[in-house]
């Protein structure tokens, strides 16, 4: 293959460590993973494999991690999920000026809202809808949810 850089040199394949700054974050190292370089003009085109599955890799490592979470951690999480500034901060019940200031690092996410995220994303599901219920609006009639306990555990009972 023909560097698409330079177009001068045939890329030369190894296999070696390659430092994955695309996906946002600046500490993922891809270990054994094919990579053709130019050696007329050192670029680099890594070959990763099931990009999907790597980024579920690197979104379970992030939010088992101690401590708070760093904004570019903020940012990549919100990608994986599929969400745009706008969707992010509907969905986490606060404001697109709130969310700059969490990806950019001039405000910690509060814990809740943290743990929330690592929830989210740990299940591996949007919550789409959460932003169209209103928590403060008191329902006027009492619903009772009904529950059974089975050997495998409480169900639903429907």
């Amino acid at each position: 293959m023909i560097c698409g850089i330079c177009g001068k040199e045939e890329m030369v394949e190894v296999v070696e460590p390659y430092h994955y700054t695309e996906c946002g974050l600046s500490n993922i190292v891809l270990e054994g993973i094919r990579v053709r370089k130019c050696a007329c003009c050192g670029n680099t085109m890594p070959m990763i494999p099931a990009l999907s599955g790597l980024h579920h890799a690197i979104a379970r490592d992030v939010i088992k991690k101690q401590g708070n979470l760093e904004p570019s951690e903020i940012v990549f999480l919100r990608k994986f999920l599929g969400w745009s500034g706008v969707d992010f901060a509907r969905n986490m019940h606060s404001t697109s000026s709130q969310v700059s200031k969490w990806e950019s690092g001039k405000v910690r996410m509060s814990t809740p809202t943290e743990l929330l995220l690592r929830e989210m994303v740990a299940r591996g599901k949007k919550i789409d809808d959460c932003h169209s219920y209103d928590i403060n609006h008191e329902e006027t009639t009492v619903m009772h949810r009904r529950f059974q306990h089975l050997r495998e555990g409480w169900k639903s009972a429907a």
